[in-house]
């Protein structure tokens, strides 16, 4: 049939018997960190979904997990955040992709059918944990949970978690997809609203905040502000699109205004200041627009530090000072969006009373970045194909699945933007 010459002459693929099958994946199952395991699979029931891994980025979210000890886990899990792959085997319920396949992992489900996939917000999808009911794999005696693990020769998973693909571009550029760079493009092409001409600042110049100046170019933005520590990260900031980049490091003044009124400042801050006066108009005249108002849009891609880098740290390790700088320097209208996570448990952020209830600035938070991984992975696509989205200066180091560790500590130290870990290395 035509599936069968799809598939190739592996007698495990041609006859779908996938029970017994062996593969090495990187597994975290006790307090210990994880280590290269062989699994057996499990036979395919329902809509699930074997794929070849060609490669998968290896998020920031996880370095702690995968680095350090003493980290608990309730279950057997196969690390990562989605991967792209070779589709070699289906379910019995599965309809949208076939034997042959190249396809994407996303880091977020789609089911279509629940209350937030009806209303465009997949990125939201509340039937995610419902994908995933049951192990796949096995280590030994041990059930192992697959979810979007990547870190491994072999993926399984659901196919509310994959999208067929239909392009040349290399997978480990398309991998860049999975989590940190559709959070990045979904922030600046569908959550923000950002228009030709405007003016965008983004907090955080790493694959997701290098992901958001290249969405915000492709919008239309006339100029994108990019505020981040580490100079290398700077320059390849510059080179994707941003026009201007500032260091938060050289505008560390911060001081509480006493007898601020409700909707005013609460803090004198001199990178808010050196923002404002970036993006002031070019007249002062109010009854004529003008004035000194400050960005139309502001993008915040910072978030907790880890693991101390070897490269450039930034004012805040605990990403909490970004966020309340985000909202004071955004405008009386405009429009922040948020996607950080990593913050210390408890951390607050302070706004007025006053301003958050009585206030019309709009706030989007959410790491999905309001992207629709069915829609957007392949429009994205098509972006890299048309040389308009440049993941491939992102995508800066590839490893091989036994060398997961070392990928996990590049990516830590920040010493490159992110790294690939590809079956195939």
């Amino acid at each position: 049939s035509t599936n069968v010459a799809a598939q190739g002459t592996a007698p495990a693929i041609a006859t779908n018997a996938q029970g017994g099958r062996k593969f090495r994946a990187f597994v975290k199952y006790s307090n210990d960190v994880p280590t290269l395991q062989e699994l057996t699979v499990r036979p395919l029931t329902g809509r699930q979904v074997l794929m070849r891994q060609e490669a998968a980025q290896t998020c920031y979210t996880d370095v702690d997990r995968v680095l350090l000890p003493g980290i608990g886990v309730n279950q057997a899990t196969i690390l990562g955040h989605g991967g792209v792959g070779i589709v070699e085997a289906i379910g019995p319920q599965v309809i949208s992709t076939r034997v042959g396949d190249r396809v994407i992992v996303n880091l977020h489900a789609a089911c279509g059918r629940c209350f937030n996939c009806l209303r465009m917000r997949s990125d939201k999808c509340m039937n995610g944990g419902a994908a995933n009911p049951q192990a796949m794999c096995e280590m030994g005696n041990t059930p192992v949970f697959t979810y979007t693990g990547s870190m491994s020769e072999l993926m399984i998973t659901n196919e509310e978690y994959v999208t067929p693909l239909f392009t040349d571009v290399p997978s480990a550029q398309i991998a860049m997809l999975t989590c940190v760079g559709g959070c990045g493009l979904g922030m600046t092409m569908t959550n923000c609203p950002v228009e030709p001409a405007s003016d965008v600042v983004i907090f955080g110049a790493g694959p997701v905040g290098l992901s958001a100046v290249q969405g915000a170019k492709i919008k239309g933005a006339s100029r994108i502000i990019v505020v981040e520590p580490i100079r290398y990260r700077r320059e390849i900031a510059l080179k994707l699109g941003a026009t201007d980049v500032v260091d938060p490091n050289q505008y560390r003044e911060r001081a509480r205004i006493a007898g601020a009124g409700a909707n005013a400042d609460q803090f004198r801050d001199s990178l808010v200041e050196h923002l404002r006066e970036m993006c002031k108009m070019k007249t002062d005249r109010r009854w004529a627009g003008g004035g000194r108002i400050g960005p139309d849009h502001i993008l915040e891609a910072v978030g907790g530090d880890r693991l101390k880098p070897t490269v450039e740290q930034g004012p805040d390790p605990t990403g909490v000072l970004p966020l309340q700088q985000c909202w004071e320097l955004e405008s009386s209208v405009g429009t922040l969006v948020t996607c950080s996570v990593g913050h210390p448990v408890g951390a607050m952020v302070q706004i007025s009373a006053s301003q958050w209830a009585d206030g019309a600035k709009h706030h989007w938070p959410g790491t999905g970045g309001g992207t629709n991984d069915r829609r957007d992975s392949g429009r994205y696509c098509r972006l890299m194909e048309t040389g308009q989205l440049d993941m491939r200066t992102l995508a800066a180091a590839t490893y091989a699945v036994d060398k997961t560790r070392e990928a996990y500590q590049a990516c830590a130290d920040r010493t490159v933007v992110a790294t690939i870990v590809s079956a195939n290395a």
